[in-house]
C-alpha cells in the first residue's frame, strides 16, 4: 500500500544477544559491588581489631589511629550504596539478581555501623584511664574475640554466599549476650557500692554495649546472607 513502511524485525539471535550483553552488564556490577563490599569488610575488621587492641592495652595512640580511620569505611559505604542503587534503577534485576543486590545493600549498611561501634570503643579508651584494668574485663575481653570472630566468619558467608557459616555465625551471639549480662551485672553491682568517681565502670558499661550491638549487627548481616541464597526472611 503506498505511503505504507516496513517495520523492521528483529530475530531471536539479535534478542539473545541483547538478553546476553545486558547479563554480562549485570554481573559485572554484582562483582563490583561483591569486590567493595570485601574491601569494607577488611576496613571494618581492622578497626575493631585496633579498637580491641586499645582496651586491651589501655593505648591512646592506637585508639585514635581507630577513630582516625573511620572515615575511609565511610567513603566505601557511600560507593557501594551509590552503586546499589545504580544497578537497581538501570539494570532492573529480579529473582536472586534482586536479592544479591538489595542483600548487598544491606550489608555495607550493617558493616559501616559495626565501624561505628569500634569507633565509639576506641573514643572510650582515650577517655578511661590508662592505669585502671578493673571490672569484668574477662568478659569483656572474651565478648571482643567473640564479635571479631563472628565478624570474619559472616564476612566469609558473604563473599562465597555460604548459608551455613552464616547461620554459624548468627548462634555464637547468644554467648555474646550471655557474657553482656554477667560484665552489665558485675558493673551494676560495683556502681551500686560505690560511687564512680573515674567513671570507669560507666566507661566498661558502654563498651559491653557497642560489642553487644556488633554481635547483633553481625547477626542481620547473616538474616542477609540467607535471604540472599535462599529467599527466606528468617531470624537467626
Amino acid at each position: 500500500m503506498p505511503g505504507c513502511r516496513m517495520t523492521p524485525s528483529f530475530s531471536p539471535c539479535s534478542e539473545n544477544q541483547t538478553m546476553e550483553a545486558s547479563n554480562q552488564r549485570l554481573e559485572k556490577e554484582e562483582s563490583r559491588i561483591q569486590d567493595n563490599l570485601g574491601k569494607m569488610a577488611g576496613i571494618t575488621r581492622t578497626e575493631l581489631e585496633g579498637a580491641l587492641m586499645a582496651l586491651e592495652a589501655q593505648d591512646a595512640d592506637q585508639a585514635q589511629r581507630v577513630v582516625n580511620s573511620d572515615v575511609d569505611l565511610n567513603n566505601l559505604h557511600r560507593i557501594v550504596e551509590r552503586e546499589c542503587l545504580e544497578v537497581l534503577a538501570l539494570q532492573q534485576p529480579v529473582a536472586r539478581d534482586l536479592r544479591e543486590v538489595v542483600g548487598s545493600l544491606q550489608v555495607a549498611g550493617e558493616l559501616e555501623r559495626i565501624g561505628d561501634h569500634a569507633k565509639d570503643v576506641a573514643k572510650i579508651v582515650l577517655q578511661m584511664d590508662a592505669s585502671d584494668f578493673s571490672g569484668p574485663m574477662e568478659q569483656i575481653s572474651r565478648m571482643g574475640d567473640l564479635v571479631l570472630t563472628m565478624l570474619g566468619q559472616v564476612t566469609e558467608a558473604v563473599l562465597n554466599k555460604d548459608e551455613a557459616l552464616a547461620r554459624l555465625a548468627a548462634a555464637e551471639d547468644d554467648e555474646v549476650d550471655e557474657l553482656d549480662q554477667e560484665a552489665v551485672s558485675d558493673l551494676l553491682m560495683q556502681l551500686m557500692g560505690a560511687p564512680d568517681v573515674s567513671m570507669h565502670s560507666t566507661h566498661l558499661l558502654w563498651i559491653a554495649y557497642h560489642l553487644e550491638r556488633i554481635g547483633d549487627r553481625v547477626r542481620n548481616i547473616a538474616e542477609r546472607v540467607v535471604f540472599m541464597v535462599s529467599a527466606d526472611s528468617v531470624e537467626l
